[in-house]
């Protein structure tokens, strides 16, 4: 008898942990939905769709984990479902934490999330009726390391085997580098304005967010740096936390600097093609149901396939905008632009 997909709900502010896990849990045959915060989580429940798992991260800006598992908890009491509610986490102290531990988590899960922890949880937790269609090992036993390009092997600082460990395969981890890249002036800007502003905790809450995500692409160094620079700022350690910061800023913009080479020289060799407005406005349609579902995966996928083609201007200005409101997973000023670009064009 033919069964449902499997369904997960990734809850997360740091889109590369995103990326990351929504990969690793397609290759269990899971059709993944994501929500930048836990506002965004509880949107989409009360929206209706249903889950066979969540992985909630416990530290998020506004509402963190612990809160959202509690108007979860509520959600799921009325209704009387019993989804498995997974804790994502960067620090393993989070696990012993009292008060992460009375919020009743199903499980906890440590990131950079290894496959094999992911796995058993996966199986542990299998929902009845419903089929886990687990992908081939061979994205496991490292075989395709050697495909992973020499100009990104090559970067100072970049443990490409070590990022591929926990993407599950050259073009996730090369999609997971991309999308770190890319964020690098923003954060680095950011930070810098923290630290002249001496706003301490938002500078902890920066750090503490790349902390996971570079370990996750093998930026092993800036992870250490951004754990040392986290304790200080937890510390309070004002005199540490100066002395710190623009070495770490530095050394982070110079993997930035590393990166923009590679992927840079990369989309210049591209040859664009021509597209037609039919095809145009039906990427539109598309990403305007892909976006009321929250399906940010696919909304990316049909936003990086339009990079191939020379877009008319007003096109372009639009699917940068949007691509952008995606990479900050703010759905509301998607929608809006999606309203706003349709009805300029009636």
């Amino acid at each position: 008898m033919k069964t449902d997909r499997v369904k997960a709900l990734v809850v997360d502010d740091e889109r590369i942990n995103i990326l990351i896990l929504e990969k690793l849990l397609s290759r269990f045959g899971m059709e993944v939905t994501s929500a930048g915060d836990g506002e965004q989580c509880m949107e989409i429940l009360y929206k209706g769709k249903v889950f066979d798992y969540i992985f909630l991260d416990i530290r998020m800006p506004n509402l963190d984990g612990v809160r959202t598992k509690e108007q979860i908890d509520h959600f799921f009491k009325l209704r009387d479902i019993s989804t498995p509610v997974i804790c994502i986490s960067g620090m393993k102290e989070d696990e012993q934490n009292p008060e992460v531990r009375e919020a009743g988590f199903t499980d906890f899960l440590l990131k950079p999330i290894g496959v094999e922890a992911l796995r058993e949880l996966v199986h542990r937790y299998a929902p009845k009726g419903k089929t886990i269609t687990e992908e081939s090992d061979d994205f496991l036993d490292g075989e395709d390391e050697d495909h992973i390009p020499d100009a990104v092997r090559n970067i100072p600082g970049i443990d490409a085997e070590y990022g591929l460990s926990h993407c599950g395969s050259v073009s996730d981890y090369l999609s997971a580098l991309k999308v770190f890249f890319r964020s690098i002036d923003e954060r680095s800007a950011q930070m810098d304005e923290y630290i002249k502003r001496g706003y301490i905790e938002d500078l902890e809450m920066a750090v503490h967010s790349l902390k996971s995500t570079a370990m996750a692409v093998g930026a092993k160094q800036i992870s250490e740096m951004a754990r040392l620079l986290e304790k200080a700022c937890d510390e309070y350690n004002i005199p540490l936390v100066y002395s710190l910061t623009p070495e770490f800023i530095q050394k982070y913009r110079e993997i930035g600097k590393e990166l923009e080479i590679v992927f840079m020289a990369g989309d210049s060799e591209a040859e664009l093609m021509e597209i037609s407005e039919r095809k145009l406005q039906d990427a539109f349609g598309a990403l305007h149901e892909l976006i009321e579902v929250y399906d940010r995966k696919n909304a990316d996928n049909l936003l990086d396939s339009m990079k191939k083609y020379n877009l008319p201007g007003e096109w372009k200005t639009f699917f940068d905008r949007l691509r952008e409101h995606l990479r900050k997973m703010d759905w509301e000023s998607a929608r809006n632009l999606l309203e706003s670009f349709g009805g300029n064009r009636c």
